[in-house]
């Protein structure tokens, strides 16, 4: 089973300085998958054993606002992805 956590994006800017400010925790730029859909396409995904890291970074390093709650004025949103290949399932939780 394959498991992350991924952050998409409103704007191809904060997908950039996200994975600038990550890049300490392994962040890693790739296209948002098929299954989400996101306004840039760019995501930043980040290992299990870095969420926490990632998240207090964030939080303390970056001006950028998450979703919460239906807001529709927001940065980014934060999934907690995993991927079962051998049962064809995936599971994409939006963390709010």
């Amino acid at each position: 089973m394959e498991e992350y956590y991924l952050y998409t994006f409103e704007s191809t800017h904060a997908a950039i300085s996200t994975d600038k400010l990550l890049k300490t925790v392994g962040s890693i730029v790739m296209p948002v998958p098929r299954f989400l859909s996101s306004s840039c396409g760019i995501s930043v995904r980040i290992a299990i054993e870095n969420h926490e890291a990632a998240e207090q970074l964030l939080i303390e390093k970056s001006n950028l606002k998450p979703y919460r709650n239906d807001d529709e004025d927001f940065d980014y949103k934060y999934y907690h992805v995993t991927i079962n290949r051998e049962a064809n399932e995936v599971n994409c939780e939006l963390i709010k």
